[in-house]
């Protein structure tokens, strides 16, 4: 079993101070596809963190996803152009959820925490990997 690698998401919104978010990476296809299916909870102040080595139009949905979800969409200028709150959905025809423009990454985390931290649209993040 491989060890998880956590990355540190620092967002500053010009409103609020900076607020850290530890996440997991979904490195490989499959962990970008398996995603938080899922899983029970999720702790206040973690997250997934998705990369993507090409900006592009990126599409997310809540299959199998257990816990109400912020769904961050970031450039390669690391600026976000857009936040959806996904509620659990159940049934067949899930929402898509796009980055309407071109997105080089993408962090999920509790529903709630970006209107909680005064998180929005243009908010510039920093990476940081951790060990």
């Amino acid at each position: 079993m491989h060890k998880k690698m956590k990355i540190k998401i620092t967002f500053k919104p010009k409103e609020s101070k900076p607020i850290d978010l530890q996440c997991e990476i979904a490195k490989t296809l499959g962990q970008k596809t398996r995603g938080l299916m899922n899983r029970e909870s999720l702790p206040e102040d973690q997250g997934m963190f998705f990369p993507f080595m090409v900006s592009w139009i990126r599409l997310f949905w809540m299959k199998n996803v257990k816990i109400p979800l912020d769904i961050i969409f970031i450039n390669r200028q690391k600026r976000i152009i857009a936040i959806y709150e996904a509620p659990v959905e159940k049934g067949f025809f899930l929402r898509n959820y796009w980055s309407k423009g071109f997105c080089k990454y993408v962090v999920e985390c509790n529903m709630g925490f970006c209107k909680k931290h005064n998180i929005s649209k243009g908010t510039i993040i920093e990476i940081k990997k951790e060990n």
